[in-house]
């Protein structure tokens, strides 16, 4: 990791997706770390800070919008991108989202490479 790199945090309650998307990131010279919990995430925040958060939308026990909204609690500043395999039942949580504060962009799974660092460069 280069000095001075932007931290961004992976959250995605699949560890593949995770440790892909974070391995992307640092290779193009990022720090970045991946979590496999909404909770999880918002304890990765509240200790560590980060300047780009990707939420999966569709996990168990608490949603990317319900993280997104734990975040924002203590961090207002918080910048979240959500991403999903599952555009139709998330469209509504992303639309909510958006009216919250999250970004207006959300990447679709599977996800290219280049959509995840372009993406990491406009907002990190």
């Amino acid at each position: 990791m280069q000095s001075g790199a932007k931290k961004i945090l992976i959250v995605d309650d699949e560890e593949t997706v995770g440790i892909g998307m974070s391995e992307i990131l640092k290779d193009a010279g990022y720090g970045a770390a991946y979590v496999t919990s909404g909770a999880a995430a918002v304890d990765a925040v509240r200790e560590q800070g980060y300047s780009l958060i990707f939420i999966d939308m569709i996990m168990p026990d608490m949603n990317g919008l319900e993280t997104y909204r734990r975040i924002r609690q203590f961090n207002k500043d918080a910048r979240v991108v959500l991403f999903t395999g599952y555009f139709r039942d998330a469209e509504r949580a992303i639309f909510n989202g958006v009216k919250e504060g999250m970004i207006d962009v959300y990447i679709r799974k599977p996800f290219f490479a280049e959509e995840v660092v372009h993406t990491a460069k406009k907002y990190a």
